[in-house]
């Protein structure tokens, strides 16, 4: 199947499949990760493949049609939505980057395709041994780990810490701790690991700035252009959701016993219509960035600096733009949507944690003006 139809058809089947997804985010919130039902659901449908290449089993989508459905999930179910997103951004990095001999191995023909997640950051340190790495720490933030096969954990390497190295191991190989209570994306089952002295294969590690192995022009971005299709098209689908919700609500709320219902009051009609262009804008302002960086990659040549800080500073524009969009939101629906009844809480706690992604940190506007100043000296 091409990448338009795969699109066509995962639309098709997250719409149908709406009511399971907002069923499976409320039950997410009390068992702390997505039920294992929603997550077979997932897997039937292909959805954690979408960023794997097509020698590995895997269905890639085109980096604009991914964000299609990243952002028709995050509408439906935040906490579906997430658990898709890390499955693919941990699937697709070891299915990329990992080398042949370690590739064959967790991608092995004839078994199902794996779902691989966890923290590429080098919370570990690795030991240099015959054959490999003896590998000790702790990742936090492993999003989606009760319903992974593998896990991915960064580390740097004993007696030369400046090599930075990112290893694939089975999830049963790590302690799981359970710590994930949290103020948002509670159902994103983001729980700590703790890896102790486990012996790691050669074949199944990295270097964290090496090239892909595989993978074609979709792998040719850097790891943060990779991956940056993701956390922002979420976003977008949340503040539409939250969006739908306030307006749906309009008309039989008021803030005053007997006062104007907020669809009958000016001030709620400028909201909206400011709400609705300020996604509209975040929406356009990342994907024309991630549509420049696919150009670049596919072009085959190295692709400028400045379009890779483009795409990150885009990201955490779109982020926060959507998060604060949906606090603006909130404050019509009034004491009523402070229940936890309401999904409009949830969206904006939801919102609100995605905005402490390390992946749209304000850092990256920094790299962007650094870019800028960098293009002018240069004169161009």
């Amino acid at each position: 199947m091409d990448s338009a139809a795969l699109r066509a058809e995962l639309l098709a089947g997250i719409a149908s499949r709406r009511r399971e997804f907002e069923a499976a985010g409320e039950q997410a919130e009390e068992l702390r990760t997505l039920p294992p039902q929603t997550v077979r659901t997932l897997r039937e449908m292909g959805v954690f493949w979408l960023k794997t290449p097509a020698e590995l089993g895997g269905t890639p989508l085109t980096p604009l049609e991914f964000c299609d459905v990243m952002e028709e999930l995050g509408y439906a179910d935040s906490a579906t939505a997430w658990t898709a997103m890390v499955g693919n951004g941990g699937t697709g990095t070891a299915a990329g980057w990992l080398p042949d001999a370690g590739a064959r191995r967790v991608f092995a023909p004839g078994r199902p395709r794996p779902l691989i997640v966890g923290t590429p950051g080098p919370r570990g340190t690795g030991r240099p041994v015959a054959g490999g790495y003896v590998v000790s720490g702790r990742w936090g933030f492993a999003s989606a780990i009760a319903q992974s096969d593998w896990l991915i954990g960064g580390f740097r390497v004993a007696g030369d810490e400046d090599r930075m190295m990112v290893c694939v191991v089975p999830t049963q190989a790590a302690e799981v701790i359970d710590n994930w209570r949290v103020a948002g994306l509670q159902g994103s089952g983001s729980f700590d690991f703790r890896l102790d002295g486990v012996f790691v294969p050669a074949e199944l590690t990295f270097e964290r700035a090496a090239g892909a192995c595989r993978g074609g022009a979709l792998f040719h971005q850097e790891a943060h252009v990779f991956l940056s299709n993701e956390v922002p098209p979420l976003c977008v689908g949340i503040a539409r959701r939250a969006l739908d919700q306030v307006t749906g609500l309009a008309a039989r709320t008021a803030r005053l016993p007997g006062g104007a219902t907020l669809s009958e009051r000016a001030v709620f009609h400028q909201e909206l219509g400011r709400a609705d262009t300020r996604i509209r804008a975040a929406r356009l302002v990342h994907r024309d960035a991630v549509e420049a960086s696919w150009a670049a990659a596919r072009a085959g040549d190295a692709t400028p600096d400045r379009v890779h800080a483009a795409v990150a500073a885009a990201s955490v524009y779109a982020v926060e733009t959507c998060a604060a969009v949906i606090a603006d939101l909130f404050r019509y629906g009034g004491g009523r949507v402070l229940a936890l009844s309401s999904p409009l809480q949830r969206y904006l706690r939801d919102a609100l944690a995605a905005r402490q992604h390390i992946g749209v940190a304000e850092e990256n506007y920094e790299r962007a003006g650094r870019e800028r100043i960098k293009s002018r000296r240069s004169g161009e």
